[in-house]
């Protein structure tokens, strides 16, 4: 194979690898391997030298944060990308920064945009649209989205997002749902949140002997657990101590 070739295959390779991993939107791969060099070319400077200006000025601007300037000036500067370079990686991102700050409803729009095509279904994109539901206290779309979660991939029992579903159900006030969602994430949720919840349902719902079996056994696995984990669990903890007191 001549050298040009061989350098030529070498860039395809490079940028079809860096557009896949970098969430760029697909249609570039099919553009770099249906026209390996002008292709590449474009994409070069439609995508990868922006990227890499960013990752520098991101860097340059976590410095300038840490240094106690203007947090607001990350939430700019990912702006300012979405407008240059609208892909569903940037969007991400900004729509992750608004939720930070509690924008909830501008990252509601940019994560439905972001839900169309191919990235329907993707996973990250549904767990941030259902957190900025969830946080903005609309809990019947966020019921929608952690639902849909919880059916497309239900080997995550221990994912924190059955915890968020679970504490939906109790919020809109269907409560066996809350029950039954709770009990399925017991024996694999790390941590005593979603059984200390669990038991707190229990008692509301008139069950104060169950409750108080499952707070003091909060209690015993807390006991024979390290320091490091008690430290974490100390929120749940003191509420089992106090209902069991």
């Amino acid at each position: 194979m001549p050298i040009l070739a061989l350098v030529g295959l070498c860039f395809q390779i490079f940028f079809a690898v860096h557009a896949a991993r970098s969430g760029c939107d697909r249609y570039w791969l099919y553009i770099i391997i249906i026209f390996p060099g002008i292709g590449c070319l474009i994409y070069f400077f439609a995508e990868y030298l922006p990227s890499m200006q960013q990752s520098y000025r991101l860097q340059r601007l976590k410095a300038d944060v840490g240094q106690g300037l203007n947090p607001g000036k990350r939430l700019n500067y990912l702006q300012m990308q979405v407008e240059r370079t609208p892909s569903v990686k940037n969007k991400k991102l900004l729509a992750e920064a608004y939720v930070n700050e509690r924008l909830f409803d501008p990252a509601i729009t940019l994560y439905n945009e972001c839900l169309q095509g191919a990235y329907r279904h993707d996973r990250h994109l549904l767990e941030g649209l259902s957190c900025a539901y969830f946080f903005k206290g609309d809990y019947r779309n966020a019921k929608t989205h952690l639902t849909h979660l919880a059916q497309s991939a239900p080997e995550h029992g221990s994912d924190p997002f059955q915890l968020l579903l679970a504490r939906t159900h109790e919020t809109l006030g269907d409560l066996e749902a809350a029950k039954t969602a709770y009990r399925g994430m017991l024996k694999r949720f790390s941590g005593e949140e979603a059984r200390c919840r669990y038991a707190l349902l229990l008692k509301q719902s008139g069950q104060a002997e169950e409750a108080r079996r499952i707070f003091e056994e909060i209690l015993n696995n807390v006991r024979l657990s390290p320091r490091y984990y008690r430290k974490a669990q100390k929120p749940w903890v003191e509420i089992a101590k106090k209902e069991t007191a």
